[in-house]
């Protein structure tokens, strides 16, 4: 049995509104100990809570199947390169946003020692991709099964974009979250997403330390930058490399995996109504008021 999608949409109304109020209120406090309540209090315990309390089948509500060995590394490296497709997308969002004004630099600061580096990989890249996995691949996307598994796919990478809450990312993620959709879908396992999450969020937080530690950006001190056209470029020649490995990866991962395809009987106006249910349109409303905000910081 599946979970109801006004149920689930309650849910991540609810989650939403942790983030922007007691999840600020905690990182700000801490950062490392402020994740980890964000992610195991306001993320994973609800969804567990939730899924007792109606007393579904856990283990095939979050898909927590076995992923066959073969799968592991071929998902890593579908991680890494679709990290350089993401990557592009993100600076692609912050050039245009450049031009209201300067963009805030990124938030989470890069790890100022080894010991540092393993924490943040343990908080921004285990915790962070299992629980939010859990969330969104597993009780989000299967409440909107029955939609058609690829729309399913579509409408989970839309909403986990949107909890994120964050305008200069946005399309990165939105893509990111499509990748490990698919990922889930095709392998049925919930562990196929956690693989991919925590390799591209351990690429962040890896490449973020070095080139700290290097000096070769340093941006210590400074809260906001423009972002040149030839930034642009240099991520546009990965991304085209990296879309062309990605291509490949996909179509040999496509061929050795055999999902139970979900046709779906509803149409895309149906579809695009899920989105006007309250939850779901106050969880959009919030999102536009935080990326207007936004850019109107960047614009002063």
């Amino acid at each position: 049995m599946r979970p109801d999608e006004k149920d689930v949409g309650k849910l991540y109304f609810s989650v939403m509104v942790l983030f922007i109020t007691l999840g600020y209120l905690v990182q700000k406090a801490s950062l490392y100990i402020g994740i980890l309540i964000t992610e195991i209090v306001f993320v994973l315990i609800p969804v567990i809570v939730y899924l007792l309390i109606k007393r579904y089948d856990v283990k095939y509500v979050l898909r927590l199947n076995p992923l066959k060995s073969e799968f592991v590394l071929l998902l890593v490296f579908i991680a890494i390169a679709s990290w350089g497709v993401s990557g592009f997308l993100a600076v692609l969002t912050n050039y245009f946003l450049s031009k209201l004004g300067k963009v805030p630099v990124m938030q989470i600061p890069p790890a100022q020692d080894f010991n540092e580096l393993i924490i943040q990989l343990i908080i921004f890249g285990l915790v962070a991709a299992c629980c939010e996995e859990i969330f969104m691949r597993g009780l989000v996307m299967r409440s909107f099964e029955m939609r058609g598994s690829i729309k399913s796919v579509v409408i989970t990478a839309i909403l986990f974009a949107m909890l994120h809450l964050n305008v200069q990312n946005f399309l990165s993620i939105l893509f990111l979250g499509t990748i490990l959709g698919y990922v889930v879908y095709r392998t049925d396992s919930i562990f196929a997403g956690m693989i991919v999450h925590f390799t591209n969020n351990a690429i962040s937080t890896i490449l973020s330390y070095f080139i700290s530690q290097s000096g070769m950006a340093n941006v210590s001190g400074v809260e906001r930058i423009s972002i040149p056209f030839s930034a642009v470029l240099f991520y546009g020649v990965i991304a085209v490399f990296s879309g062309m490995i990605l291509y490949a990866l996909l179509r040999r991962f496509t061929a050795m995996t055999t999902p139970y395809v979900i046709k779906g009987g509803t149409g895309v106006k149906e579809d695009v109504k899920v989105f006007l249910y309250w939850p779901f349109f106050l969880s959009i409303l919030i999102f536009l008021y935080r990326v207007t905000w936004q850019m109107v910081k960047i614009a002063q």
